[in-house]
């Protein structure tokens, strides 16, 4: 397991507070990124209060992401070790059904995996 800390929020309409969990070790195709920035816009705002319902906490907020490739899956081709990247609000879908082979990830039949309020695949 990989130990992270973040900022959270604990219940909706929270303040933000540090905290710190632990993620997963890297499977065959992911990145793991040493954050340097990250931005929060309207859409944690809403997610952090609970707006639209279905929030899950606690709840680390942000989804415009930089950073350096710390570390990299054995069947990534396209980063290495190094890297500046950069990562939008989707960080993975299931690659095989027909939207995401046309690099329409958002309407992936077994559903995306969002950086704010997203629930990784397993």
């Amino acid at each position: 397991m990989i130990q992270v800390h973040g900022y959270a929020a604990q219940k909706a309409k929270a303040a933000l507070a540090p905290y710190s969990f632990q993620r997963r070790e890297p499977c065959d195709y992911d990145v793991v990124i040493d954050i340097r920035y990250c931005g929060i816009c309207h859409t944690d705002i809403h997610q952090v209060g609970d707006e639209w319902g279905g929030s899950r906490f606690p709840m680390v907020p942000g989804h415009e992401i930089t950073g350096i490739v710390s570390q990299v899956g054995p069947k990534v081709t396209r980063y290495k070790i190094g890297d500046r990247v950069g990562v939008g609000c989707f960080v993975d879908s299931c690659r095989k059904c027909e939207p995401c082979r046309k690099s329409l990830e958002q309407y992936c039949v077994e559903g995306m995996t969002t950086t704010y309020n997203g629930i990784e695949r397993d």
